[in-house]
């Protein structure tokens, strides 16, 4: 059974996106197969993987308010195992869209029941903001990996995403399943400043066993590759932002056998 991660902190300008496409490809590289759903209206997973917009034709809101197989609304990618599940700003109104429907939180999970074994990972990129596309990837999803820019406000931010994993949590227990933290990761470090080590720091004091070793730093190739439709990986595989995102894929691989 393939396990599904939702990547997820409720402030924006983390690094989720960046997260989803370059761990989804380091892990693709790694000859997993890999899904990753977009669920942010703002769509930048799809258009950071060169998906151009007149392509699309079903896209995760299709899949969260239509009768359709998840499977026709998967695109695949120019990577070997990596395949996509598109946003569009539709998204935007899936409160509204949502609202009569009872357990409207666990759609998404209905729906990845008939595909789960077909993957190793499904990455779902998360929007900053809670509500009822985040309820629906915390409930589908088995963990949460948590990215976190080295900066206070972001740091402040993760004890109220903390706190919305619990909700999800406690109302998962109710069906008999549960949802774990995955890792929290820290991103966008500066390696000049020092104020970004002392984040660093307070992070692995708040969860020193579920902080990733891996650091992702500051890095003009992870800010332009998307533009290029590509992820690091294949955009500038030399790169340190493609050396960190490599180390990550193999940290949770690792974190993986250990628990089995």
């Amino acid at each position: 059974m393939g396990k599904i991660i939702a990547i997820a902190n409720q402030k924006g300008g983390v690094g989720k996106t960046t997260t989803t496409i370059n761990l989804g490809a380091a892990l693709a590289l790694e000859n997993k197969k890999v899904l990753i759903i977009d669920l942010d209206p703002q769509a930048n997973a799809t258009i950071g993987l060169g998906l151009q917009r007149e392509m699309i034709h079903l896209t995760s809101y299709d899949v969260l308010t239509k009768s359709i197989c998840l499977k026709d609304a998967i695109y695949q990618q120019t990577m070997n195992h990596l395949d996509l599940i598109p946003a569009n700003i539709a998204l935007e109104n899936i409160g509204e869209q949502l609202y009569a429907y009872n357990e409207k939180e666990k759609i998404l999970s209905r729906k990845l029941e008939n595909i789960q074994n077909e993957y190793d990972y499904i990455l779902l990129d998360c929007p900053p903001s809670v509500g009822v596309l985040i309820d629906n990837a915390l409930f589908a999803s088995h963990s949460v990996l948590i990215p976190v820019e080295c900066e206070y406000f972001a740091y402040d931010a993760l004890t109220q995403m903390v706190r919305k994993i619990q909700q999800i949590q406690n109302k998962k227990k109710e069906y008999g399943s549960s949802l774990t933290i995955e890792g929290v990761l820290l991103t966008k470090l500066d390696n000049r400043n020092v104020f970004g080590y002392r984040i660093v720091d307070k992070v692995k004091e708040l969860f020193p066993d579920k902080t990733f070793k891996t650091i992702i730093s500051h890095s003009s190739h992870l800010q332009e590759a998307p533009m290029h439709g590509k992820s690091v990986l294949e955009f500038a595989y030399n790169s340190r932002g493609s050396k960190q995102y490599r180390e990550l894929a193999q940290e949770l691989l690792q974190n993986h056998q250990k628990e089995d």
